[in-house]
């Protein structure tokens, strides 16, 4: 099932379960974002049991990879 994304109060936590981590790659759902992992998006670095989490870090190197021009990024949304 999916779930809408979600963007916390405050600051991003360096660890995200996939509601947060959707919404911090501009996702509109989990479902969405799901679909992506393991292709655009990595793997989630702890998985234990029902738990997943992904890390800021390794969100980011997929949003903006490095070596990459980073000027039009915003231009994107």
């Amino acid at each position: 099932m999916s779930k809408p994304a979600a963007i916390p109060s405050g600051s991003w936590p360096r660890r995200m379960a996939v509601e947060f981590a959707a919404g911090y790659c501009g996702e509109k759902n989990t479902e969405d974002f799901l679909k992506r992992v393991g292709k655009e998006y990595p793997l989630p670095r702890i998985e234990e049991g029902r738990r997943r989490l992904w890390l800021k870090d390794d969100l980011d190197k997929a949003i903006a990879p490095e070596g990459e021009d980073q000027s039009d990024l915003a231009d994107e949304y």
